[in-house]
C-alpha cells in the first residue's frame, strides 16, 4: 500500500476540522436558542397548564430538539461522505456517520485511505456535541425540578 502523501492528509484534516467546528457552531446556536426559548415561555406556560405538566413537557420538547439536531448534524456528515463518493448511497453514510458519531464504531463499512481519518474526528465530534446537549438537558431538568 502507498502512503498518502502528507499534502492530502492535511487537506482531508483540514476538510474534516473545517466541518466539526460547522457543526459545533450550529449545535451551540441551537442550544442557545432552545435555553433562550424554554426560559422566555417557562412562566407562561406554567401558568397555562400547571407545574406538574409544564416542567415534563419543557423536558420533552428539549429532549425532541436535541434529537432532530442530532439527526440533521449526522446527515450533514453522511452528506458529505455521499457527495464525495465515499459510501455508495445516503443510508450507507447516515448508517457510518451514526456508528461514528456515537462512538460506536462497529467498523463494518470503512472510508478508504485518505478519509478513514475522519473517523475519529467525527467521533470526538460526536461525542462533544452529544455531551453539551446531555449537560443543557441536566440544566433543563434541574429547573424544571425547582418548580416541584
Amino acid at each position: 500500500m502507498t502512503p498518502t502523501p502528507p499534502h492530502i492528509l492535511r487537506r482531508v484534516y483540514f476538510i474534516g476540522i473545517v466541518l466539526a467546528t460547522l457543526l459545533f457552531a450550529l449545535h451551540t446556536v441551537i442550544l442557545f436558542e432552545t435555553a433562550h426559548a424554554v426560559f422566555q415561555i417557562g412562566d407562561s406556560l406554567r401558568e397555562m397548564v400547571g407545574l406538574h405538566v409544564a416542567g415534563p413537557l419543557v423536558v420533552l420538547v428539549c429532549f425532541f430538539i436535541l434529537f432532530i439536531t442530532h439527526l440533521f448534524e449526522a446527515l450533514i456528515w453522511a452528506l458529505f461522505f455521499w457527495r464525495k463518493r465515499l459510501v455508495r448511497s445516503l443510508g450507507e453514510g447516515l448508517y457510518f456517520t451514526g456508528t461514528s458519531l456515537t462512538a460506536l464504531g462497529y467498523g463494518d463499512i470503512v472510508l478508504s485511505s485518505p478519509w478513514r481519518g475522519l473517523g475519529p474526528i467525527m467521533a470526538t465530534n460526536g461525542i462533544l456535541m452529544y455531551g453539551c446537549s446531555t449537560a443543557f438537558l441536566f440544566v433543563v431538568i434541574q429547573q424544571s425540578w425547582k418548580f416541584y
